[in-house]
Order: C-alpha cells, then structure tokens, then sequence
C-alpha cells in the first residue's frame, strides 16, 4: 500500500509540473450515419460500442476510443492534411481480403508485398483511409502522418507530448523518387506512429495514388478529423506548448458533444489538429 501510495504521489507531481507522458486517447471522426458508422467498426474491427462519458455513443478499441460527430454533408475524402490513415494489423492477408470483399467492405487498395508482409487499404463509411498490414495480429495499431519534414513533426510530437522519439534524426534522401519514403516515427502506448515525406513531386512514390500534395490542409471537417491524445491534468501542459510557442486553436473547456469531456486544441505541424484531453490513462480510467 505504501509502494502504490509513493506511486501515485510521483504521478500526481509529474501532472502538476506539465513533464508527464501523454497517453493515447481517441481518433475522432465525421460520420453522416454514426449508427452505420458503429456498425463498421463493430463488424470488421471488433470495436465495442459505448456510451463515452455515459452520454455519447461511440467504440472502444483496444486501449483507446473511435469518437464521432455527425455531419449532414459527406466530408472532402482526398487526402489533403497530414493525417493520411489509421491503421489495424493483420495475420493472413491475401485470406483475410478474400475476407472482407465477401462482406462488401469498400476495397481501395487490394493486397501488395511490402518486405515479408502484405499491405492493403480500405475506405470506411465516410472515405476515412484504413490500412491492414502484416503484424501477426489484429489490434488496432497505428496512424500514418504525412509531414514536410518527417524529422521536425516527430520531434514536435516528442517535445509536446513527452513520448520517446524512434530516431533523433533521419537524413532526407537526395532523391525522394528513389527511395520508398523518407520517415520517422513515435510511440504512445500501443499506438504507433509513423511519420511519411510529403508526397509533393512527381513521378508520385508507390504509396500514393493522388495528385502531388503540394500545400497541407487542415484535417478539421474531413473524414479523419483529429487525433487526441491525455494527460491527468491539462492546464501544465497547455502552459507548456504555449512556451514553446505552439499554435492553440481553441482554448480549455468542457464539451458538452463529446459528453462533458474537457480538453483544448492545438495545431500540429502540417495542419493536424490534435485534442489535449484530460483524462486518467486508459484502462485506469476508462469507464468514469
């Protein structure tokens, strides 16, 4: 009792003083049937649907939330912010895309070798991009960013939100059109990041199938609309980014949408707006 009791007073301290990790929280969509939307993700995906905060009816997956706000128009689907798709892991591809066309889940890109795996993409109800690779799994795993700099947008991530960085730094490759992608990466619970080259040239690398991405977009009203991350405590941290002289777009408040959740908005690097949530880490506070 003692040890938890020390423990608790060490993460409490961490919280006040702002230098605490964040942790992730939730992917936060724009859906214009959230009950079909629901049911996606519940059928191909497994995730549970709940009622975040006792209020507002949402999915739980793994360690963290898919969260939805209705829209009477079908948001823009090209990728145009640097939020590029979320992703799950897969075990059998070539099997389990057999899998997926027979359930009618709307094929955009259909099984590729990339190394020893296999990688596929599929459209979700609204165009949000989802990507299924070989990972010996099924859990939801990651998010794929898009950055002018895969190193600076990494680092801000890291700065910002006290997560370890994969690389400190990755030389950009003299020629992008030679090299898969010029990349980084960062790690937030069981959520892993990884940060691409903006595909701003031609010919387009293999992995992008749009016209060059010459100016980013704010990924605020489009499919995939933000990612959120927590901390016990929020105001440390909004002092924090602040200092280091991050772009707040909203202020702290309590949002009755998303059930009373209190939070603010910060835009990250190539125009990825990013929720600050407070909350206790998920599992330990997930159900209050």
């Amino acid at each position: 009792m003692a040890r938890c009791a020390a423990a608790l007073a060490v993460l409490s301290a961490a919280a006040c003083r702002g230098d605490e990790a964040a942790h992730f929280h939730h992917v936060h969509l724009n859906v214009t049937n959230p009950a079909e939307s629901i049911s996606f993700y519940q059928r191909f995906f497994g995730a549970t649907p709940i009622k975040f905060m006792g209020r507002v009816d949402a999915l739980y997956t793994e360690r963290s939330f898919i969260l939805l706000t209705k829209v009477a128009d079908p948001p823009p689907a090209e990728i145009a912010s640097g939020i590029w798709h979320v992703g799950w892991g897969g075990v059998d591809l070539p099997q389990e895309f057999e899998w997926w066309k027979a359930r009618g889940a709307k094929i955009h890109t259909e099984p590729y070798r990339l190394g020893n795996g296999w990688v596929m993409y599929f459209d979700g109800p609204d165009g949000e991009r989802i990507e299924i690779n070989t990972q010996g799994h099924h859990r939801y795993s990651h998010v794929h960013l898009l950055a002018a700099d895969p190193n600076k947008t990494a680092q801000w991530y890291a700065d910002n939100l006290q997560l370890p960085l994969a690389r400190r730094e990755v030389a950009r490759p003299a020629d992008l059109t030679k090299v898969r992608a010029w990349s980084n990466s960062f790690n937030c619970d069981n959520v892993n990041f990884i940060v691409y080259n903006q595909p701003d040239y031609t010919p387009a690398p293999a992995w992008w199938d749009q016209p060059p991405l010459l100016k980013f977009e704010t990924s605020k009203g489009r499919p995939i609309d933000h990612i959120a991350f927590s901390f016990r405590q929020i105001e440390p941290v909004l002092e924090k980014m602040k200092a280091r002289g991050a772009r707040i777009v909203e202020p702290i408040k309590v949002r009755p949408e998303d059930g009373g959740l209190k939070s603010f908005f910060v835009m990250a690097p190539d125009e990825v707006l990013v929720e600050i949530v407070e909350s206790k880490p998920i599992p330990e506070g997930t159900w209050e």
